[in-house]
């Protein structure tokens, strides 16, 4: 059996008790970072009898030898933060899984996207999901004009490195745009924008410690 886990994205309180009890009895854990789980892991005394690495960089290496490990006893998967599968490799383990005819059962728990659309308050046709924009500002233009003509709010992840260039592409194609910004979600500094990308450009230049932290957004074309 693969379970997948859904971790806190920044409250370690918001760990279900179910996930806890699944994290506390299965051996085999594992972690997109271990060092990011660590604080995790040692709020609840949680001790794997085994921790294994599983991310973008080394996934198609290792993992033929977690599925031999997954015929003989249970695994369980977690990313740095949220629910598997959203925006790291998760899937490719699972569809090995779905080949090996091994059993996979999420363990639901919290995610900056669901999250994020909750407290947004925008109301669209559907929400496109993007995970982080390309590096390419053709790309980036290109998927803004597909939401717009589609009615639809794109959500994606940013990174303080890039956030400055997504809201003055913003400001420069969709001024009138709704924007929500969730700056550290669910952590001791949470911050929640909603307004244009002007306003929010507006912020940004005023208190340059802004930049701190990670940043979920959702953008509703107009």
């Amino acid at each position: 059996m693969l379970y997948v886990v859904g971790t806190p994205i920044g409250n370690l309180k918001d760990l279900s008790p179910r996930a806890l009890e699944v994290l506390k009895s299965v051996g085999i854990l594992l972690a997109e970072s271990p060092e990011d789980s660590r604080p995790l892991l040692n709020f609840y005394d949680i001790k794997p009898k085994k921790i294994i690495k599983y991310n973008e960089e080394n996934r198609k290496k290792i993992t033929p030898a977690i599925m031999e490990i997954l015929e003989k006893e249970d695994v369980v998967l977690i990313t740095s933060a949220g629910m598997p599968g959203v925006s790291d490799p998760a899937a490719d383990l699972v569809n090995e899984c779905y080949k090996k005819s091994v059993a996979v059962t999420p363990i639901p728990g919290p995610s900056a996207l669901s999250a994020a659309i909750a407290v947004s308050g925008i109301y669209a046709k559907g929400f496109l999901f993007v995970g982080f924009l390309s590096r390419k500002t053709g790309d980036i233009v290109k998927l803004f004009n597909e939401a717009a003509e589609n009615d639809h709010a794109l959500v994606f992840f940013e990174s303080p490195f890039r956030l400055i260039k997504t809201i003055q592409l913003l400001e420069e194609k969709y001024p009138s745009a709704e924007v929500f910004l969730g700056k550290e979600m669910t952590k001791k500094f949470e911050k929640y924008l909603k307004m244009t990308p002007a306003g929010i450009s507006a912020i940004i230049k005023e208190n340059k410690d802004f930049l701190k932290g990670e940043f979920t957004l959702i953008v509703k074309f107009s």
